[in-house]
């Protein structure tokens, strides 16, 4: 499990520490709660969930290992083992949200989605907002807001740069939402369709 949680966290990693520093005297424990000795370099890895994770060895390499800093209310370590110490994963599904009549009058709806973050090339899914919501960590996930009513060319505007800031987070999204997914243009007044025709044809 220590080398699946790895697996996981560069793959979520954003960004990467190297050359963080070097271990003190009972500053990190080893995933079994081990001491780990003094002087050992370590680099960190901050996943796109905002969490640090450190590793041994100034840069990463196949015999990193994950280590965890003492101290806190809740130890590192100790939120390890609560992560990989169970037995059961909680799998999400696909499932996709239909705008209501609600939303339309709003003009704008959220979809959720996600990937297990531990499969680069796994496809992208939509979500449920109570999913979405959920504590998975197995999983990258992202929220995407998109106008559904309006003018054809704002909202196409619109939803192109929505989309895109939300592919720099979970790369994959710009395959699986289209910019006028649930477009409804907006009606036409009695006025602007009738033309001219209460004007001048009284000649005739």
């Amino acid at each position: 499990m220590n080398n699946e949680l790895i697996d996981i966290i560069n793959n979520s990693t954003e960004k990467k520490i190297v050359d963080a520093g070097v271990t003190k005297k009972l500053e990190f424990v080893d995933s079994k709660n081990n001491p780990v000795p003094v002087g050992i370099p370590y680099h960190i890895h901050i996943t796109s969930d905002k969490k640090y994770w450190y590793m041994t060895g100034s840069d990463h390499k196949d015999v990193s290992i994950l280590i965890f800093k003492v101290g806190g209310d809740i130890p590192d370590y100790v939120k390890y083992r609560n992560l990989v110490g169970s037995k059961k994963q909680e799998y999400i599904t696909e499932q996709r949200t239909i705008p209501n009549n609600l939303d339309y009058k709003r003009g704008f709806i959220t979809l959720y989605f996600a990937r297990q973050s531990n499969i680069t090339d796994e496809k992208v899914f939509e979500i449920s907002k109570n999913d979405f919501d959920k504590e998975t960590p197995f999983y990258s996930k992202v929220s995407l807001e998109l106008k559904i009513f309006g003018e054809e060319a704002e909202v196409r505007i619109f939803n192109i740069r929505r989309i895109n800031v939300a592919n720099s987070k979970l790369r994959g999204i710009e395959y699986v939402v289209r910019p006028l997914q649930y477009f409804r243009p907006l009606k036409k007044t009695m006025s602007s369709t009738s033309g001219d025709s209460s004007g001048g044809g009284g000649g005739y």
